[in-house]
């Protein structure tokens, strides 16, 4: 982690500096889709750094002005990119963070000791409709990919999705089956 937190710290400081209009060329993050996630996504961290966790970066409502394109943030929906770690007094598992999906640009970040604990956390939940692991050890990306309970498994990326392979949710995530023949397969046919 002493590795990984300063990387991510600079990366979602220089995603923040490039936040604005979602038409702007320089653009990289524009703003959540409507004033009712963002108070969503601001009340869950909230209450996660009331509890005492830490903010490694992000964390409020952005106000001011776009470095990028001088676009006023109060005059939309922007959230920066949000880590948050562990804190003196409290952890991140025992807050409602780790149970509930923020849908926002928040990143929770958790240690473990080894490959089983990793799973551990990664299937303590209801949901699973994707998750990304990150190794540089082809035979471990297979093993632990194999075990962790999501509808798809990223390794060394995340979110890119071949439109004809299908996938789903596991849990309560998603609704069924999307992309592919799978989707067909699969599909209610309503007729009049």
């Amino acid at each position: 982690m002493p590795q990984l937190l300063p990387k991510l710290k600079a990366k979602c400081e220089s995603v923040t500096r490039r936040m604005g209009k979602p038409t702007s060329e320089e653009c990289t993050m524009g703003p959540l889709i409507s004033e009712r996630q963002l108070k969503g996504v601001a009340s869950i961290v909230d209450e996660a750094v009331l509890q005492g966790v830490t903010v490694l970066c992000g964390g409020t409502i952005l106000t001011g002005r776009s470095y990028i394109d001088d676009q006023d943030f109060g005059e939309g929906y922007y959230y920066p990119p949000t880590v948050l770690v562990d804190g003196s007094s409290a952890k991140i598992l025992d807050t409602r963070l780790w149970r509930e999906e923020a849908f926002g640009p928040v990143i929770v970040v958790v240690g473990f000791d080894n490959e089983d604990d990793s799973v551990r956390l990664s299937n303590d939940s209801e949901f699973g409709l994707g998750a990304a692991l990150w190794t540089t050890d082809l035979s471990q990306a297979f093993r632990v990919s194999q075990r962790i309970d999501a509808g798809i498994v990223w390794v060394n990326t995340h979110h890119r999705n071949d439109p004809s392979s299908p996938w789903g949710g596991i849990g309560s995530s998603g609704v069924g089956s999307e992309n592919g023949i799978g989707r067909l397969m699969n599909a209610e046919i309503m007729l009049d």
